[in-house]
This record gives structure tokens, C-alpha cells and sequence, in this order.
């Protein structure tokens, strides 16, 4: 993923985000990104990033509550 802001569709609904950083766990990339509540605060997202079959970058989201709880962690650490 390389452009810092993005269209991302969260729940029905689609939003710009904003790319903070990308990390690699277990071999997995995951892009970590915020969303603008518009009240001057942001919900931080994280996504694991994939290849397309055109080869570009998507993102989908977590699967297994291991990988929700090791994105959970960078995402506190990266914000304490």
C-alpha cells in the first residue's frame, strides 16, 4: 500500500482512511489506518493486506482472534 489516504467501505457505508503504518506479523502484512469520526477523534483500524488477482493490494479483514489480539497489541503500543 503505498498512498496514505484511501476510500475503505465500513459497515455499508464508505470512508476515507488514512494509512499510519504497515507492519508484517507471521508473514502476514496488515495495514494500520485511521478513520475520521468527524468530532476531531479517529477509530484506528488495522486489515490484512492481499494481492488481487490483478496484483494490487486489497485489504480484508482479521480472521482468527490470534491475529486480532497481535494487532491489538501494536496498535496500543504504537498510541501509549
Amino acid at each position: 500500500m503505498k498512498d496514505a489516504k484511501f476510500n475503505i467501505e465500513v459497515d455499508g457505508e464508505m470512508k476515507e482512511a488514512e494509512l499510519l503504518k504497515t507492519v508484517t506479523v507471521d508473514g502476514n502484512d496488515y495495514a494500520i489506518y485511521a478513520i475520521d469520526k468527524g468530532d476531531e477523534t479517529s477509530d484506528i483500524l488495522a486489515s490484512r493486506i492481499v494481492k488481487n488477482s490483478e496484483g494490487n493490494d486489497t485489504l480484508v479483514d482479521l480472521e482468527t482472534e490470534d491475529e486480532k489480539a497481535k494487532l491489538k497489541d501494536i496498535v496500543e503500543a504504537m498510541f501509549s
